[in-house]
């Protein structure tokens, strides 16, 4: 999980809307705003860069008729809390997220790595369901962007809370949110090893030629942790600024990096 600098201007057709209807659900506005939800989706897909809020898996679409994207909007406070609270969470844009289908899905594009029938693989919003969890876990959009709050481990892709450099204040909910978001499904942990062990392979190809460990490094940090021509990042964001250490730091540093 990363940080996600959301626009602060909620999409113009979706603020039209709820002038028009403000105690509508979510699921009305899908239906009767076809281009405000089309609208809505590309911003979080901007603010995002192309991730998801969660897992950091990229986001997928398609235009093939029998696969769907694997993409979905996520409220990270449930919608059901609109009713007890009186705030329509539905319609609140800061309460919207991008998310994959958590593995659940296996009309996605790609299905043969994005999908999987084992309930243990689920993740991201799926296990989260419409749980009052939202003060116990991270919000992608609160959290610290200067700061490591994860590692991981080479052999397996488990990720874990960095006890060193995680803020105190933070760990526990870190901790919460690895495990209720379910971000070590195998699923995942077989995605971001097989990251891991291609970041390997390519530090040893550079080594071998002659690179300085520093300097390899460097260059794969400015080769991978900036937005491509599309303004995407590439997926699985955090692990590669694990892998790539006080290089990745130093890079990002430089790019005043706060999203």
């Amino acid at each position: 999980m990363k940080r996600v600098q959301k626009s602060p201007d909620e999409p113009e057709l979706l603020a039209r809307y709820k002038q028009r209807y403000p105690y509508d659900t979510w699921e009305k506005f899908h239906h009767r705003s076809r281009d405000g939800y089309r609208q809505v989706k590309r911003q979080l897909l901007r603010d995002q860069h192309g991730l998801c809020a969660y897992c950091e898996i990229n986001i997928k679409l398609t235009d093939e008729e029998d696969r769907v994207d694997d993409f979905r909007v996520e409220h990270f406070h449930p919608k059901v809390g609109t009713e007890r609270e009186e705030r329509n969470y539905h319609l609140e844009w800061k309460n919207m997220l991008g998310a994959c289908h958590g593995g659940s899905q296996p009309k996605v594009a790609e299905a043969d790595y994005r999908f999987s029938k084992v309930k243990e693989d689920r993740s991201c919003d799926v296990p989260k369901g419409g749980k009052f969890i939202n003060a116990e876990i991270l919000n992608p959009l609160q959290i610290p962007a200067k700061e490591m709050l994860f590692c991981f481990d080479s052999f397996s892709g488990a990720m874990s809370v960095d006890e060193d450099r995680c803020p105190e204040m933070l760990r526990k909910k870190a901790c919460n949110t690895i495990v209720e978001l379910n971000l070590n499904a195998p699923r995942l942990k077989r995605l971001r090893k097989a990251v891991i062990e291609v970041l390997q392979e390519q530090v040893a190809e550079l080594t071998g030629q002659g690179v300085p460990i520093e300097e390899a490094l460097d260059q794969l940090a400015r080769e991978l942790l900036i937005p491509n021509s599309d303004n995407n990042y590439l997926a699985f964001f955090t692990t590669m600024r694990w892998f790539l250490g006080e290089a990745a730091e130093n890079v990002l540093r430089e790019r005043n990096y706060d999203i």
